[in-house]
């Protein structure tokens, strides 16, 4: 069994895009220590998560992206390696608080959409097919 790959640190306010349609994710910061890019390279593409914010130790499914967001970074092939995650059925602030993503379960490579319409098309097949991972039991939270 392949070992599990999560990333840890601060979360930190990004461009708000995801938040226009209707995905606002929790941007982290990834730490040095964790092996910064180079971890985050590992896990590239979209994730089904479990997320802990750790000073309450309240978990949450959610959806990550690890990679360059290659739809919305305006450089030749998106911009430096980024974690992000949206997490489900939360409602509230992130920004400053230290969480961990435990990638859980790959969904697809990441890939450029040509339109923001599309990249919100594709984040909720994601969550479909996230939540169906979920309703089969395949995972506990």
């Amino acid at each position: 069994m392949q070992e599990r790959i999560t990333i840890r640190g601060e979360v930190v306010p990004g461009r708000r895009l995801g938040r226009t349609i209707g995905f606002p994710t929790a941007n982290i910061e990834l730490e040095p220590e964790q092996g910064g890019e180079e971890r985050v390279r590992a896990g590239s593409g979209v994730w089904l998560a479990r997320v802990s914010l750790e000073e309450t130790g309240q978990r949450y499914w959610a959806v990550a992206n690890i990679g360059r967001r290659p739809t919305v970074e305006t450089q030749a092939g998106g911009g430096r390696y980024k974690a992000e995650a949206w997490l489900f059925d939360f409602d509230g602030d992130l920004y400053g608080r230290r969480i961990e993503v435990e990638l859980v379960r790959f969904l697809r490579p990441e890939r450029k959409f040509d339109s923001l319409e599309e990249l919100r098309r594709a984040i909720e097949r994601d969550k479909e097919n996230a939540l169906n991972i979920i309703a089969n039991d395949e995972f506990t939270l």
